[in-house]
């Protein structure tokens, strides 16, 4: 305590100017800027987007009350983003569930049902915006806060994220599957090709940051950062229709020997009788059935050895559901010698109806050896009936025809029927007051702290009105304000304890906005029968982070700063650069953001090493005999931590002025031993307790039974492989 200070207490950036160092925020360019640029944000005077709220009066509290203020309302607006990226991610759902009805050689071959988004396409653009959106909404906020001048926090959020996911997040999931079961990247050329694009994504950011423009962005870079996502998309795509088979058989990530699925089986096909069925319309109530067939090609019995079943459920296309038709799903099932059964359809009674809708039966899920006619709507991996609902009743007015046509008078219904129903239930713990009687303690108070969000997100649209995207956009508004909310608290944090923003974005920032990945993760990696959710997710994330919440905002800031030329403010904070160019650039401080750039490319090069190694010798990603899955799961933990630490050392100590370039690479060194070592240990305990070819068959066994499906067993070297098939 120094007597005569504000509240009887020295501040950490006031105790080391006492003491002769300078603060670990003075120093190169950024020295620079905080001398040219506004107040910084904790000192009286002091302002950001949205904090803090409090003056001058917050400004002269004492820093600690400050610090742990800052860090509570941190958590705070997390919580509040995880519930708003909960609804972001069912408006994507619902966006890229619609589907359409295409022509097959102009008509000659029937009609094929099929989704308007690609499912490849899907994953990479709006499910990863949904994932990421938080970081990358840091990213561009931080920018446009400070000018278009470089900050920290967004591009080391980013960084710290994708550390946290590759590293913190794959190991849990390998921890959580069971000792005696595994699960298995199905879809190895996208995991092949996200993990090639990530590390080829903070490489490309580290030359950009590091290399021939040293501390400057040029607009070309940070064009074709933000242009290197279409090329993702684009491949993944292309090999997603197998465009590109051959070049990845030559590369060996797929078997040159695959056989092709026959079309035939001798179990039979669940299928309809027709691909099409038209009711009329009519005001009474009706309940239609649909006839569900099983056969086989030429008409020959189908071979059933067991009972076999697969699932039905109804999805709307124009059709409303509750309107025009009633939403019913459920399992059927054939015995020995049965050949047919029956679904029935409710059709609720409607006075009129201004056109034709229609909706569509979904057989999906089979089970006990009969599949689905690859020749049929649906393909081999559903059966899939087109109901029409004609148009009945007196002719509608002009007005209400056309708002008929453009909106859907019944969809406006259920929209606003479901808007109530949300505002309603979001003061029930869990959703319902039937849920709600059974609430925990614990349930109670999540649901107290967490009401504030709950109460002002249930004001955003559903996801029935407008096809989801109302929603989309109304979400993605409310995280992008949530999100500048983190970005002044994370500032103010950093501020009052003199942390540097790198530190506080490697740290707090990013594993708040990657809890809700976590708890994802964790949820898909038991459930799923395969890891592509958990670790392919992951890389994916991973690249686009990058390209958008990197490619974005640069290129915002090197479009702007080229046409806004000089200023005498850019002069006094970027003399060095100024002396180097002629007119103005996007500078960006790349001392401490391309260390630990480059940090991660090498423990992410260990990463995936080791996730190499585990399907190799484990033949599998997730899971596995319990040495062997401690073991992986601890040598990624020590890395995550290694990261931190080794980025932290830079920042805090070996990237200041003055500081002894020996001791900084003797430090480095060591590290980099260290991991390799750890990597080898890992390594080594894998291989010793991998699976034997019986405890395979097990594990192997065991992921097909969750995965609903019946497949060989596997032994020796091939487990991973059919486990994948």
């Amino acid at each position: 305590l120094k007597p005569g200070s504000r509240n009887g207490a020295v501040r950490p950036h006031e105790l080391i100017a006492q003491q002769g160092r300078p603060a670990l925020l003075s120093r190169g360019l950024g020295a620079r800027r905080m001398a040219t640029m506004a107040t910084r944000i904790c000192e009286p005077g002091g302002a950001g987007m949205m904090f803090p709220m409090g003056g001058d009066f917050e400004a002269n509290l004492h820093w600690f009350p400050r610090g742990i203020m800052y860090a509570a309302g941190m958590v705070y607006f997390f919580l509040g983003i995880s519930i708003v990226a909960d609804i972001f991610m069912s408006s994507i759902e619902q966006v890229t569930s619609r589907r359409r009805r295409r022509l097959i050689d102009g008509g000659r071959g029937g009609f094929r049902t099929e989704k308007l988004w690609n499912e490849t396409v899907a994953t990479l653009t709006l499910m990863a915006l949904g994932s990421s959106a938080p970081e990358i909404f840091l990213a561009i906020i931080d920018t446009v806060k400070k000018r278009f001048h470089f900050g920290t926090l967004g591009p080391s959020t980013i960084v710290g994220s994708a550390a946290f996911n590759l590293l913190v997040i794959v190991a849990v999931c390998i921890l959580v599957i069971p000792s005696d079961e595994v699960r298995v990247i199905s879809n190895l050329p996208a995991f092949y090709i996200t993990a090639a694009f990530s590390m080829a994504a903070y490489l490309w950011m580290a030359f950009i940051i590091l290399g021939v423009s040293k501390d400057i962005v040029e607009i070309w870079e940070a064009a074709l950062t933000f242009l290197l996502l279409p090329v993702l998309v684009y491949v993944s795509w292309k090999v997603d229709t197998g465009a590109l088979d051959g070049v990845l058989t030559r590369l060996g990530i797929i078997d040159a020997d695959k056989e092709e699925a026959s079309s035939a089986s001798e179990a039979g096909f669940f299928c309809f009788e027709k691909q099409d069925l038209r009711i009329a319309g009519s005001p009474e109530k009706q309940d239609v059935e649909i006839d569900v067939v099983l056969r086989r090609e030429g008409g020959a019995p189908p071979a059933l050895v067991g009972a076999a079943r697969c699932r039905f459920r109804t999805e709307a296309m124009r059709a409303v559901p509750g309107y025009d038709y009633q939403e019913t799903e459920g399992i059927i099932e054939f015995a020995p010698g049965e050949a047919w059964q029956r679904i029935q359809l409710h059709l609720p009674p409607k006075a009129w109806r201004g056109s034709d809708v229609d909706f569509l039966l979904i057989l999906e899920d089979a089970e006990g050896g009969p599949g689905f006619d690859p020749d049929d709507d649906g393909g081999d991996e559903s059966a899939i009936l087109t109901v029409v609902l004609g148009a009945h009743g007196p002719r509608p007015g002009l007005v209400q025809k056309n708002v008929d046509a453009l909106f859907g008078l019944d969809a406006l219904a259920l929209g606003g029927s479901q808007w109530v129903e949300q505002l309603r239930n979001c003061r029930y713990v869990n959703g319902s007051a039937e849920e709600q009687q059974d609430a925990s303690p614990k349930d109670w108070l999540m649901h107290i702290i967490a009401f504030p969000w709950k109460a002002l997100f249930a004001l955003l649209p559903p996801t029935c009105l407008g096809g989801g995207w109302l929603c989309f956009v109304a979400s993605l508004l409310g995280i992008a304000l949530l999100t500048a909310g983190v970005s002044d608290l994370a500032e103010l944090f950093g501020c009052v304890l003199d942390v540097p923003d790198i530190i506080t974005a490697i740290t707090f920032v990013a594993l708040g906005t990657s809890m809700p990945d976590l708890f994802a993760s964790i949820s898909a990696a038991k459930d799923d029968p395969t890891a592509d959710a958990s670790i392919v997710n992951v890389t994916g994330s991973n690249s686009v982070n990058v390209f958008l919440g990197l490619g974005v905002p640069w290129t915002m800031a090197a479009v702007f700063w080229q046409v806004q030329g000089r200023t005498p403010e850019w002069e006094q904070m970027y003399p060095e650069v100024a002396a180097r160019i002629s007119g103005a650039a996007f500078v960006v401080e790349g001392g401490d953001l391309g260390f630990s750039v480059i940090a991660f490319c090498f423990v992410c090069m260990l990463a995936l090493l080791l996730l190499h190694l585990r399907r190799r010798w484990l033949r599998a990603e997730l899971g596995g005999p319990t040495v062997a899955k401690h073991a992986s799961a601890g040598a990624l933990l020590v890395f995550w931590l290694g990261w931190v630490a080794v980025v932290g050392c830079q920042v805090l100590r070996f990237g200041r002025p003055g500081a002894d370039a020996s001791e900084a690479a003797a430090a480095f060194s060591a590290a980099m031993a260290l991991s390799l070592l750890v990597a080898a240990g890992a390594a080594f305990l894998i291989r010793q307790n991998r699976f034997t070819d019986e405890s395979a068959d097990v594990a192997t066994t065991k992921v097909c039974a969750a995965g609903g499906g019946v497949i060989a067993t596997v032994g020796g070297g091939d487990a991973a492989a059919a486990a994948a098939a």
